[in-house]
């Protein structure tokens, strides 16, 4: 290989990837099969997921920190969580199915904050989740006839977030790099 230190991570990056591990590890302590509130279980997942989105687009954009953050503030271009996800799937960064699936877990997590009576038990909720189509394409099998509202969205967000971790590396090999005009 011609300059194999291109895959080792250092500096900014390697803090944002422990930073992401770390959270990751948290992560997986909350969103449990076990028991846990449908209503915590949807906002933690639609929030560790809006999270991975935010680095993969630092990931990919250059090493501007001011710059990038004020894209990134909430009341900034690509402070939503749907404008990161239009912004990654415009960057050809991910798929259609994907994206897709992102939007649905948005409006799923916004049923569930802005109303507190709903729950996986509500049809509009239960239509949503078996929407859910990444983790149908990325297993090659449909879920078993059991499945649940709340398996379909728990194995849903846990296989976009590993898709979407991968991309997290992809976007660091194809980070962009500020033009010198001098």
């Amino acid at each position: 290989m011609e300059n194999e230190d291109q895959f080792i991570i250092k500096g900014k990056a390697l803090e944002r990837h422990l930073y992401r591990i770390n959270s990751l590890l948290e992560f997986s302590k909350l969103f449990t099969y076990e028991g846990g509130d449908d209503r915590a279980i949807v906002i933690i997942g639609a929030a560790f997921i809006d999270t991975i989105l935010e680095h993969i687009l630092i990931e990919f954009f250059p090493e501007a920190e001011k710059e990038v953050d004020n894209l990134l503030k909430y009341d900034k271009p690509l402070g939503t969580y749907g404008s990161k996800i239009k912004m990654l799937y415009c960057l050809g960064l991910i798929e259609k199915m994907v994206m897709d699936d992102l939007k649905l877990i948005g409006n799923i997590r916004n049923k569930f904050a802005h109303n507190l009576f709903v729950s996986f038990e509500d049809e509009d909720i239960n239509k949503l989740c078996r929407n859910l189509k990444w983790h149908i394409h990325a297993y090659w099998g449909n879920p078993p006839q059991s499945a649940t509202a709340r398996d379909y969205y728990q194995v849903g967000v846990n296989t976009i977030i590993g898709y979407l971790n991968g991309v997290v590396s992809i976007a660091r090999g194809q980070k962009r790099k500020v033009l010198n005009n001098s």
